[in-house]
């Protein structure tokens, strides 16, 4: 067994625990936001719900507005062209909501629009959700058939579980400029709709900024674990 394996992966370890912290002191700045402004009435004087039912009349999408379950699980839903807004943010006047409401409003305008980015992430997010589904039993395949001495196959079947676990990493890479994407186009409908204050301004950039943050950390997450996930495997690989 290498010692340079044996290093990357005590380093990898190191980097999973800083990558957690990170994720989740991002979380705490979301709640933290969203908290700070969920009481605070946004000038619109309109609900989560009116927001983007307006929002889809001035931009000509025809959009379902409905509510979901849970709390910050607002979503669009590109299967049906649905903006999916939680309970809380639905009756809400709040800057946090319509933060909230114009972000996932944005998904909905990159949908519209074919914006490639959109397209690659929804792409390989399918792609991750279902090879995700072999990756254990490809691995288990993998480590039996090295357990065996069938070491060319074992080791075949472990580094391609090694390449579907890279996909999700792809994944959380795609999905991040198209997050900032759409914090950026509901900032900008913000304003167009009147929320031009320096005060308001800076509650909605909090709120975004906050989320965004979430998802560099789960690609930082991702990335820690594939690293680790690679060097216990190759270490497996090249033991004696």
């Amino acid at each position: 067994m290498e010692y340079g394996y044996i290093i990357g992966y005590i380093v990898s370890g190191i980097v999973i625990l800083i990558s957690i912290i990170i994720a989740l002191v991002a979380q705490s700045k979301v709640n933290n936001a969203y908290e700070e402004f969920k009481n605070v009435n946004s000038s619109l004087n309109l609900t989560g719900r009116e927001l983007a039912e307006k929002l889809s009349s001035d931009n000509d999408l025809n959009l379902t507005v409905r509510m979901c379950g849970g709390r910050l699980t607002d979503h669009y839903d590109p299967a049906d062209r649905s903006i999916n807004i939680s309970q809380e943010n639905f009756n809400s006047y709040s800057i946090s909501a319509q933060a909230i409401v114009a972000h996932e409003f944005g998904h909905a305008m990159q949908h519209e629009e074919n914006y490639l980015p959109y397209k690659t992430r929804q792409a390989v997010v399918k792609v991750s959700n279902f090879v995700s589904r072999l990756l254990m039993p490809l691995l288990i395949v993998g480590i039996l058939l090295q357990i065996f001495l069938l070491s060319i196959a074992g080791s075949l079947i472990i580094y391609i579980s090694i390449a579907i676990y890279a996909v999700a990493v792809i994944a959380n890479l795609a999905t991040l400029p198209v997050e900032i994407n759409a914090s950026s186009r509901a900032k900008d409908l913000l304003m167009k709709l009147g929320c031009t204050s320096e005060e308001e301004v800076k509650a909605t950039d909090k709120v975004l900024n906050a989320a965004a943050l979430t998802y560099v950390a789960a690609l930082l997450v991702s990335m820690a674990y594939f690293l680790r996930f690679l060097f216990l495997l190759l270490m497996w690989t090249r033991r004696d």
